[in-house]
């Protein structure tokens, strides 16, 4: 697989290993942009999913989030292959991992829940700070996940604290993750741009894509703001920015993430993924 930035819809229409799409991103330097999407969300314009209003302003993944793995339905359209079809994206799906196997919750981690759903470009273990949602927790779901599929596998462990040590960020690589989430400067309390940068070096030094994610509300704020977390989290050496899905109607704020695009990666790439004909 070629630089995920010169990638276009042949490319994503294509299986791709968990070892090949990191090592796209890998070699993207930094400008690869993802985006959640909430699988219950209205659509903000009823013409369009959100899928598809992200993926023109500039969207290189998407992520879905809160999907029911049995029906995978998505509000705006069939279903979950139905919206890669609309939006010719690598499009992945958020598992989030709670404190035993939630066997009857269709939206969490778990072997029957992963069935449903194996077909996906790539996965994201999300974990929230809740009770028994511990670091170990997180772990043994990342054990039992590489167990049963060769695809990309994030994590996004979330704390109310703000960042985590940097060793446990790169206790999750070690494990087995591709990639790991950590909080973008300035979108937490207490993420300094030196906080941040220690603890993608450490990711990056345990094998794994360091993610800088912008999760906490500041998916909607304004560009200058957005423009600023974007270029702090390349100095600090992130392989990927991903925006949450608190923005607007479920999703980041497109033009958030037109800002963004131009910001760490210029004119050209931006223009050209947001201009590719879902044909090329």
């Amino acid at each position: 697989m070629q630089r995920l930035l010169n990638c276009r819809t042949s490319d994503f229409c294509q299986p791709v290993s968990g070892a090949a799409l990191k090592a796209a991103i890998k070699a993207s330097e930094g400008r690869v942009i993802m985006v959640e999407v909430a699988a219950g969300a209205t659509p903000l314009y009823s013409e369009v999913t959100n899928g598809e209003l992200l993926s023109a302003f500039g969207a290189d993944l998407l992520l879905i989030k809160g999907m029911d793995c049995h029906t995978q339905v998505i509000q705006g359209c069939d279903n979950f292959r139905h919206l890669k079809q609309l939006t010719g994206r690598l499009t992945g799906v958020s598992l989030e991992v709670l404190a035993d196997d939630a066997a009857g919750n269709p939206c969490a981690w778990n072997a029957g829940n992963f069935a449903h759903v194996a077909d996906a470009d790539f996965f994201c273990l999300t974990a929230y700070d809740k009770p028994g949602v511990t670091a170990s927790r997180v772990c043994e779901a990342i054990t039992q996940l590489r167990a049963r599929t060769d695809k990309m596998i994030l994590v996004a462990k979330f704390y109310a604290s703000g960042l985590a040590p940097s060793q446990e960020y790169a206790q999750y690589a070690a494990t087995g993750a591709d990639g790991v989430m950590i909080p973008a400067p300035a979108s937490c309390r207490g993420a300094s741009e030196g906080r941040v940068e220690q603890a993608i070096a450490a990711v990056r030094e345990a094998g794994a894509l360091a993610i800088a994610t912008i999760s906490s509300s500041q998916e909607g704020a304004d560009a200058e703001t957005v423009r600023l977390i974007g270029l702090a989290s390349k100095r600090c050496g992130a392989d990927m920015v991903n925006f949450g899905d608190a923005g607007v109607a479920g999703m980041a704020d497109p033009q958030a993430v037109y800002t963004l695009s131009m910001a760490v990666r210029g004119r050209r790439h931006t223009w050209v993924r947001m201009a590719a004909s879902l044909h090329r």
